[in-house]
C-alpha cells in the first residue's frame, strides 16, 4: 500500500512539474506577444505624431508667409529662431520664429516639428529670395500695396521660371514614378520650401535618425540640400516623412 502510495505521489508530482513548465512557456510567449504589440502601437504612435507635426509645421509656414510677406529663414544654432545672416538655405526648422511652441516634456511637439530640418529657396541673383521682403511690383513708398503678399508672390512666380538649381533645395525621385532616388543624376525640383521629418526611428540603423538620402541634411545647414521625395514610400530602411510646396502651390495658397 505504501509503495502503490508512493508510486501515485511521484505521478502527481511529475505531472505538476510538467504543468508549471508548460505554464510558464505559455505566460512568456504571452508575454513576448504583448510587448510586441506594445512596441508596436507605440511606434504607430509615435509616427502618427510626428506626422501630425509635419502638418503643422508646414502649415505655420505657409501662415508666416501670409503674415509677413516672406518665408522664413533657417535656424542653424537650434535656439528655435531663425537665423537670416549667412543665406543659408537648410537648418533646423525655427519654430519659435514661426509660432511653434516647445514643450520641455517630451509630446506632439517635441516628437513633431523641434528636429525637423528645413529648407528655403534663396535666390537673390534672378529676384526669388524668398526669406527677403523687397518691392518687386513697381509700387512706391506710401503706396497701399508697397511691399505686400503680392511681391511674395512676384518670387515666387520668379522662381517657378528657373530651370531645377543644384544649389537650391530640391528633391530626387522616389524609385517609383519619378524615377530613381539620387541626388547625383536625378534632380526632379526645387520648391519654395521643403521639410523633412526623421519620424523619431532610425530605421536604416546608422546611428542618425534620419534614413536615406535625408542622411546628409544637417540642422546647422552645412550638410546636403537634397531631400527625400515626398512620395517615397517608408520601408525596412526608410520611415522618414517629407513635405513641402512648390512655388505655385504656394502662390495658391497665398
Amino acid at each position: 500500500m505504501s509503495s502503490l502510495l508512493k508510486e501515485i505521489d511521484s505521478h502527481v508530482r511529475g505531472f505538476s512539474l510538467i504543468e508549471l513548465s508548460v505554464a510558464l512557456v505559455i505566460i512568456g510567449v504571452i508575454s513576448v506577444a504583448t510587448l510586441q504589440v506594445y512596441n508596436s502601437a507605440n511606434t504607430y504612435k509615435n509616427q502618427a505624431m510626428a506626422n501630425k507635426g509635419l502638418l503643422q509645421a508646414q502649415e505655420a509656414v505657409v501662415f508666416f508667409a501670409q503674415a509677413n510677406f516672406r518665408l522664413p529663414c533657417p535656424d542653424i544654432n537650434g535656439d528655435g529662431y531663425e537665423d537670416c545672416s549667412g543665406g543659408y538655405k537648410t537648418g533646423q526648422l525655427p519654430f519659435y520664429t514661426i509660432g511653434l511652441p516647445v514643450s520641455s516634456q517630451v509630446s506632439d511637439a517635441d516628437i513633431g516639428y523641434q528636429n525637423l530640418i528645413y529648407g528655403v529657396f534663396r535666390d537673390s541673383v534672378n529676384d526669388a529670395e524668398l526669406t527677403v521682403l523687397t518691392e518687386r511690383t513697381g509700387d512706391s513708398l506710401g503706396d497701399a500695396d508697397y511691399q505686400n503678399i503680392d511681391d511674395l508672390k512676384k518670387a515666387l512666380s520668379n522662381a517657378s521660371l528657373l530651370a531645377i538649381s543644384v544649389n537650391q533645395p530640391f528633391i530626387t525621385g522616389n524609385n517609383d514614378t519619378s524615377g530613381s532616388e539620387d541626388c547625383l543624376t536625378n534632380r526632379v525640383a526645387n520648391g519654395a520650401f521643403w521639410l523633412a521629418s526623421s519620424s523619431v526611428e532610425d530605421a536604416d540603423g546608422d546611428g542618425n535618425p534620419f534614413d536615406g538620402v535625408n542622411a546628409f541634411l544637417k540642422h546647422d545647414g552645412s550638410g546636403s540640400l537634397c531631400f527625400a521625395a515626398p512620395s517615397r514610400r517608408q520601408d525596412a530602411n526608410y520611415v522618414d516623412r517629407v513635405s513641402g510646396l512648390a512655388f505655385n502651390e504656394l502662390i495658391g495658397l497665398l
